[in-house]
């Protein structure tokens, strides 16, 4: 694309460029015809001024053109420069994800750590819980309340001696 818009400018320029010296040199070619032929008419200069104008002015737009065609053709951008901005993305996204990776993976290596850590606690506290409730326990197997409140010798909480139901 950008070889077919310099391509295309360079064209215009030389086609420009051929039809104006075609012109000159049909004037000269025509001027030194006149001037061998003594009786012939003076060549139509009008004719000739009008379409060495329309050339000229045909320059002057081809130049802007030209101009704006090589503007353009600057900025597109080449399979080479894609291709390069591509593997650099490329390129930072595979660095970043395996940073994040690794982050990820330290992460869940702290949290096994700290569930590890846990389970020990844990078994220690159950351990603690389990040896102190061993011997917290009573030798003698607990009866209903108001058998206990007998054995120690205080009355029934009804005034009787009776056992709690």
């Amino acid at each position: 694309m950008k070889r077919a818009f310099k391509a295309l400018g360079k064209s215009l320029l030389i086609v420009t460029g051929v039809g104006y010296g075609m012109v000159k040199a049909l004037d000269l070619l025509a001027e030194e015809s006149h001037q061998d032929l003594p009786d012939a008419a003076p060549p139509a200069t009008s004719a000739t001024n009008r379409t060495l104008q329309r050339l000229e002015g045909m320059e002057e737009r081809l130049i802007p053109m030209e101009k704006d065609l090589e503007i353009l053709v600057s900025l597109l951008v080449t399979r080479s420069e894609q291709n390069a901005a591509l593997e650099q993305l490329a390129s930072r996204l595979e660095a970043d994800i395996e940073r994040r990776f690794e982050v990820q993976n330290r992460s869940v290596q702290s949290l096994r750590l700290m569930v590890a850590r846990t389970d020990e606690l844990l078994e220690q506290v159950i351990e603690n819980i389990e040896s102190t409730s061993l011997t917290a326990l009573p030798t003698q197997p607990q009866s209903k309340s108001g058998d206990r409140l007998l054995a120690a010798g205080c009355a029934h909480p009804r005034g009787t001696s009776a056992p709690l139901p």
